[in-house]
């Protein structure tokens, strides 16, 4: 988290070196500007084409999508909310061969479900498995409304000192 927010503070001020703080904030405020501006155009433009979800968590979910198929998912629970999923195949990155699905409590073993809010690739296959949409287990904040409403702010042309 910490080095996301270095690398996001490094973006904006990136070209504003030795400049006097007044000049600083001025620098940062602009390229704030523009970045809202461009980015909520693209949120705009996602939501007129009906789209539900981010791409960023589309291309997470065609990713996690992949590896459903070398599962084996067993249910504990007649509500479809309790599962062990074992991985059959060896999967990249992965510490373990069984993980255990907490739907109704929004866990899972793996850790990414619960840290992210968005469906890793146990509980997609929990919910193949179940016949459950994977959708309503998406944080609201993934929703393209929400990301939307993020770049709704407009940012004010700065006047001139003296003014």
């Amino acid at each position: 988290m910490t080095i996301n927010i270095s690398e996001c503070i490094n973006a904006v001020i990136k070209g504003s070196r030795n400049l006097q703080f007044t000049a600083l904030v001025k620098s940062s405020y602009f390229c704030l500007g523009e970045i809202f501006s461009r980015n909520g155009s693209k949120a705009l433009a996602q939501l007129q084409v009906g789209a539900k979800f981010s791409q960023t968590l589309m291309k997470v979910i065609e990713f996690n999508s992949k590896y459903v198929n070398t599962m084996n998912v067993y249910q504990f629970d007649q509500s479809r909310t309790n599962f062990t999923i074992e991985e059959l195949a060896a999967v990249p990155g992965s510490r373990q061969k069984n993980y255990q699905v907490l739907l109704d409590e929004g866990k899972c073993d793996c850790g990414y479900f619960q840290a992210l809010h968005i469906p890793c690739r146990h509980v997609l296959a929990s919910c193949s498995h179940a016949r459950l949409d994977w959708k309503r287990f998406v944080h609201l904040v993934y929703r393209m409304e929400s990301v939307f409403n993020v770049y709704r702010s407009e940012f004010r042309p700065i006047g001139h000192e003296d003014d």
